[in-house]
């Protein structure tokens, strides 16, 4: 039986929806900025929301028929883990470009950095098929990824200049994240799936809220270098 209502998985769309636009902005940034890695921003940023898709349409289903697609669920983590590894190797970059311009960034490395976590994952089920040993890799490697892209986005803000705002925006996500992680343990109530939606979307409008001044500000600095 469902542990959540259908208002509850309904409502699990709207952080998911909240962050791809606070992704899509960062890409159309980073991308600007990092024109040899456009087209691998774009696939790290939209990963995420699509993984996060999945997974709010498999509660959905879940609520709606108790039918549990395990692939679905599945390609939360298989799509999370690249979009993040990738989104902070580019933002990393961004702010070596922003600081010191002569600095080179390769497509092909970025590729590498995203596929590595497909790869950790696809040999941990071959050598493990009947553990989720894989599963738990891609877990362990989305939350380091997400932690990295979160302090890149802080370093860059600093060095941008952005005010305080910005960066606790981006420690509220972190923080409402890790939050999650103990809320995941409570019981499986009504009340308690409310409570984490609740702290998801928190989490998520932070993030949307950081990234979209934090975005704005990369591209004024690309406008202000090209005109100078």
């Amino acid at each position: 039986m469902a542990s959540f209502s259908t208002s509850v998985a309904l409502f699990d769309f709207l952080p998911v929806l909240i962050s791809a636009a606070g992704l899509i902005l960062l890409a159309n940034a980073l991308a600007f900025r990092l024109p040899k890695l456009k087209s691998l921003v774009w696939v790290a940023a939209l990963a995420v929301p699509f993984g996060g898709l999945c997974k709010a349409s498999w509660k959905l289903i879940v609520a709606l028929s108790e039918q549990r697609i395990d692939w679905l669920e599945n390609v939360l983590f298989i799509a999370m883990a690249p979009g993040f590894v990738g989104l902070a190797y580019a933002l990393f970059h961004a702010r070596r470009c922003w600081i010191e311009p002569s600095h080179k960034v390769s497509g092909h490395r970025m590729l590498m950095w995203m596929l590595l976590p497909l790869a950790v994952a696809a040999s941990a089920w071959l050598l493990a098929p009947e553990h989720r040993i894989w599963f738990f890799c891609l877990l362990a490697i989305t939350t380091i990824a997400n932690a990295s892209l979160l302090v890149h986005a802080i370093r860059t803000a600093r060095t941008g200049a952005l005010n305080w705002g910005v960066t606790a925006a981006f420690a509220i996500n972190f923080a409402a994240t890790l939050a999650l992680s103990g809320l995941s343990r409570l019981p499986d109530t009504e009340a308690s799936a409310w409570i984490q939606e609740s702290v998801n979307l928190l989490a998520q409008t932070a993030l949307a809220g950081g990234l979209w001044h934090l975005s704005r500000r990369l591209k004024q600095a690309l406008d202000t270098r090209s005109s100078a």
